[in-house]
């Protein structure tokens, strides 16, 4: 029982981590195909070509068959926040900057830890919140610039930042939903499938005003944009609802918080910028909390009855 325990909740985590490593991709993605498209576009296009791609693989395996009425409004709730937060981002990082939307993009985390006590009853023990605070510590340390914390509500980028903020309960509502779905037995890539088809159509109004092709689209941006749809849309949140299934929905939120920090890595390898000492440091910091994280969650797991 207890190796069995620790194996789920080390695979939950290898899913978790998984997702994230993808989602690391994204703004590398997004930064390449914004040469072509506008971001709302871009965001449009991971939603409706990523709910194809899964409609399809549902259909092959029979996963839409085993959908039922009682889980529609499940997929609705989670499709119109996921893609209310989406253009909430978007626009929220269009009026702050980046080392502060990588500060606050975190509340999402927070919000979906918050969420799991109140919604799912999930309690964070003793070991469990000194592993969350340590992993949010780390993030703290590898992206904040050494600004006051007052910077981040002040003009010019007051807006922005409030967007980014007022977003992340919407994303940890699609968290929780799909979580819900997850345990309810029903199918990830149906759920997924349906999930993205109602945020395409909530996202389809901004692309309606503010479409925008600024060049011919060559070989390299299809190739950006095929791996913004099939491993950042849908591998990662495929990987995102296996780990649901395994880990309290509070455990996976905290090993979510690693993407400022993928996302760092990712913009050295791809975009040649520069890694700090912080990024360093805080990176230890993120893997200790989550260590301390995971063994809390598998000791839970191994005294439930």
């Amino acid at each position: 029982m207890t190796n069995a325990a620790r194996r789920a909740t080390i695979i939950g985590f290898m899913y978790v981590v998984a997702a994230t490593v993808l989602w690391a991709l994204v703004p590398i993605c997004v930064k390449k195909c914004s040469v072509a498209f506008d971001a709302y576009s871009i965001c449009w296009i991971r939603f409706a070509v990523g709910s194809l791609v899964l409609l399809a693989v549902s259909h092959v395996r029979g996963g839409l068959s085993r959908l039922r009425r009682r889980d529609a409004g499940l997929i609705a709730l989670a499709g119109v926040t996921i893609g209310i937060n989406y253009t909430a981002y978007i626009r929220g990082l269009q009026l702050t900057t980046a080392s502060a939307g990588n500060v606050v993009v975190n509340f999402e985390a927070i919000w979906l830890v918050v969420l799991s006590y109140f919604w799912l009853r999930e309690r964070v023990g003793g070991v469990g919140l000194v592993g969350a605070l340590i992993t949010f510590a780390g993030v703290f340390v590898a992206v904040w610039n050494g600004e006051g914390v007052a910077s981040l509500m002040k003009s010019p980028y007051f807006i922005g930042n409030m967007l980014i903020i007022g977003a992340a309960p919407l994303w940890a509502v699609y968290g929780i939903a799909q979580k819900l779905l997850g345990d309810r037995g029903v199918s990830i890539t149906a759920s997924l499938a349906c999930i993205f088809g109602v945020a395409g159509v909530v996202t389809f109004p901004t692309v309606l005003l503010g479409f925008s092709v600024h060049r011919p689209v060559d070989a390299s941006v299809w190739l950006w944009l095929f791996v913004l749809v099939i491993l950042g849309t849908v591998a990662a949140y495929l990987m995102m609802a296996k780990g649901f299934e395994r880990l309290d929905a509070s455990t996976a939120a905290v090993v979510t918080c690693t993407l400022p920090i993928l996302t760092i890595i990712a913009a050295r390898i791809f975009l040649s910028e520069q890694l700090s000492a912080g990024v360093a440091a805080g990176a230890a910091l993120v893997v200790s909390g989550m260590i301390v994280t995971g063994h809390a969650e598998a000791n839970a797991r191994i005294i439930q009855p």
